[in-house]
């Protein structure tokens, strides 16, 4: 199943550094190389290998080092991007990757969490667990563990994702909020649930995508995955009654029929990738490989297009979050308005194109 608009994409992508992605340890660029090694080991390619490869080794300086990891600040995006780095030592056996590896697994060891054991989502977030930090955090420290620990034990990060279940997940519409604040103490939260007042469609993203990754790490492991398993169905089915006629999901989930919602590329295309694998593997009944292709396609239906020789991927959200952000201290209530009119709407932003070649993967793996 070959797309010639996607190819073209795939290959044009890496060619626009400075344009679309930066040289940066980021999770948002790490996402962009895992689509990339998913290319590597799908195609055979060793372009999108040498990509890969090429751009981590360009953040390492003259020691050995990467200068923009900083183990004393505690953010759950800092650990996304190693998770790139296995590919590469299993592959090269430079010892600058497992010594990055180490660095952040130790990092881990110390990270704080909340009274139910869950990473705090950063330290300027206290308390706070994001349904976003589970894709950012327990991919790396499961193959960490699956790879390089004596003790294969994995039920820190089952017991995680099971909190997230516990306090994140309404039950009577069977959707997940994007974020939780134990301590009542955020002015976005419900101060009786803890839990923000939203469904963020790419937060679900993020969740379903990690719970698929980590499904697949888990293979052949003592570890009891019945129970993630279970999660990931549960969380499907949870959004299947919101999915729109064209295949895809709105920015604020349930809210479709509302002026200013928009139907989103990112949220529906990590949906798309985490329902096409998790059909492709057995964790999710085949059904739901047609129900990952119709979200697929939608989006590609209703937002891919060509223009002046290169393709662009729109209607993808550039940002999201909760509180005042770090970086421009804006203030992020979690209002329908602020998911809507506050946060830009934009082009091949490497939230919504790194799960689009993910899942072209994924479907071309369908169709072998």
């Amino acid at each position: 199943m070959n797309n010639p608009m996607l190819e073209q994409m795939r290959d044009q992508y890496i060619e626009s550094e400075g344009k679309w992605f930066s040289l940066r340890w980021h999770y948002i660029e790490s996402c962009l190389l895992k689509a990339y090694l998913d290319s590597y080991h799908q195609s055979g390619d060793d372009k999108y290998y040498r990509f890969v490869k090429q751009f981590i080794d360009r953040l390492y300086d003259e020691k050995g080092r990467i200068p923009e990891i900083d183990v004393r600040y505690y953010s759950i995006d800092q650990i996304r991007p190693a998770t790139v780095l296995f590919d590469l030592y299993q592959k090269e056996k430079d010892p600058r990757y497992k010594q990055v590896m180490d660095l952040i697994y130790e990092q881990l060891k110390t990270y704080p969490r909340t009274k139910n054991a869950n990473f705090w989502h950063k330290e300027n977030y206290p308390f706070q667990v994001w349904l976003d930090g589970l894709y950012m955090g327990q991919p790396f420290l499961v193959r960490y563990i699956k790879e390089f620990a004596d003790n294969k034990d994995y039920s820190d990060t089952i017991h995680q994702f099971m909190n997230v279940r516990k306090f994140i997940f309404n039950e009577q519409n069977r959707l997940y909020y994007h974020a939780y604040d134990e301590s009542r103490e955020m002015f976005w939260c419900d101060k009786s649930t803890g839990m923000s007042p939203h469904v963020w469609g790419r937060a679900v993203g993020w969740f379903v995508m990690a719970l698929v990754d980590v499904l697949e790490l888990l293979e052949d492991e003592p570890a009891d995955s019945e129970p993630l398993k279970a999660l990931l169905q549960e969380a499907v089915e949870g959004m299947l009654p919101y999915q729109h006629s064209g295949g895809m999901w709105y920015q604020v989930v349930d809210l479709g029929d509302q002026p200013g919602n928009y139907l989103e590329s990112s949220g529906t295309l990590m949906l798309a990738y985490a329902m096409l694998k998790g059909a492709r593997l057995g964790f999710l009944p085949a059904r739901y490989a047609e129900l990952g292709q119709a979200a697929f396609a939608g989006t590609v239906r209703h937002y891919l297009r060509e223009e002046q020789g290169e393709v662009l991927l729109g209607g993808i959200c550039r940002s999201a979050g909760l509180g005042k952000n770090p970086d421009t201290g804006r203030i992020r209530d979690g209002s329908f308005k602020y998911y809507t009119e506050s946060e830009a709407i934009v082009n091949n932003n490497g939230h919504g194109v790194a799960p689009l070649l993910m899942a072209y993967c994924e479907l071309k793996l369908l169709s072998e």
